[in-house]
């Protein structure tokens, strides 16, 4: 039986998040209605009854048509989707304490699939009566995860459940530094419905020859760049970024290089293939990906070497999010940073130049 966990956290003072007691929620629903609007039981929005009160959901209920027309005007395609989601969506909600046996998650005859909305904050109490939060997951993990990466986590487990707690910066130095210098050549991914632009990790910058163009946002090791002949190293452009918020800021000042690169490489060439790669393949790249698929491709996803007709005057936040949403349904992880976007958005939509509407 298909079913998904999503996991967050929630400040002092609140028993859930709003990311697990409403907006999740709400795009079960949209979901629901999108895909199954012939069945009227996945009409209904589901919400925490003890987190979220009936005037609160009522207010919910009132904004979900138009929800619902916003995702019909990113243009998915709901057929794919519909071959992978075939039953409707309902969520349910775990806290600390919560018992999970009363719940049923692994009936496989259930006519739906469950979301799982877990919270991980809790409280506790000392042996003094005083009360403690207990975070349990949170933003900003640049901050505290010393450089570990959710593959390096997977890549690394046993290693790292083993390790004494003192133990673990040093271990993850040490695998982080061997990921860095023995930098794997992985797959791409093509972001359809083009033919020709692709995301993928620093390692697939190891493949540089199978491209026309490859845009890294990551600083890469001299050694990579060093190793490539010199045909290949101009066909790519490294904007050296960091990663994390820093990183998305840098971008920002970065995004102007962008479409003279790709233009001057790409003159006279009908379908150019173009590689946007970062560390991780699913922020900094996904932002590179989306000013490229905004200035150089219509909306059949064929490629311009100049923007198509019109492109560059109708470039606003809704036209900007069909083209997020090409990124998302063919790379389902990628998950760029707030600060990503917000950097995607001031350089498109405030370019000298772009008239108003």
């Amino acid at each position: 039986m298909k079913r998904c966990i999503i996991i967050d956290s929630t400040r002092r003072g609140k028993s859930m998040p709003d990311a697990l007691s409403k907006t999740v929620p709400i795009w079960c629903v949209v979901m629901n209605r999108a895909l199954f609007d012939h069945h009227s039981s996945t009409q209904a929005l589901y919400t925490p009854s003890d987190v979220v009160g009936e005037s609160e959901h009522a207010q919910m209920e009132a904004r979900l048509d138009g929800f619902l027309e916003d995702a019909k005007a990113l243009n998915l395609n709901l057929s794919a989707l519909r071959s992978t989601i075939k039953k409707p969506l309902h969520p349910f909600w775990i806290t600390p304490e919560t018992d999970p046996s009363d719940y049923p998650f692994s009936d496989a005859r259930s006519e739906y699939y469950p979301v799982v909305c877990c919270t991980a904050s809790r409280r506790t109490t000392d042996s003094e009566g005083s009360q403690y939060y207990i975070q349990g997951a949170g933003d900003d993990s640049e901050s505290w995860s010393h450089g570990l990466t959710s593959t390096g986590f997977w890549r690394h487990l046993q290693e790292l459940l083993d390790a004494e707690e003192e133990e673990l910066p040093g271990l993850i130095q040490t695998f982080m530094s061997l990921e860095k210098d023995g930098l794997k050549t992985e797959d791409y991914v093509l972001i359809t419905p083009t033919e020709n632009i692709y995301l993928g990790t620093l390692g697939a910058v190891m493949r540089a020859q199978d491209f026309d163009v490859v845009i890294v946002s990551n600083k890469m090791s001299s050694s990579v760049l060093e190793a490539g002949e010199e045909q290949m190293k101009r066909k790519i452009l490294d904007l050296n970024c960091v990663s994390g918020k820093l990183g998305s800021r840098a971008l920002r000042a970065k995004l102007s290089d962008i479409p003279t690169f790709v233009s001057a490489l790409t003159s006279g060439l009908e379908s150019p293939k173009i590689l946007s790669a970062c560390s991780t393949g699913n922020d900094l790249a996904v932002g590179v990906a989306l000013v490229v698929l905004c200035l150089f491709f219509d909306d059949d996803g064929k490629f311009h070497s100049s923007s198509p007709p019109g492109i560059k005057d109708t470039i606003d936040k809704s036209f900007i999010r069909r083209r997020l949403a090409w990124i998302t349904s063919a790379k389902p992880d990628a998950n760029p940073s707030r600060s990503t976007l917000q950097a995607v958005n001031s350089f498109l939509i405030e370019r000298p130049g772009l008239r108003k509407s």
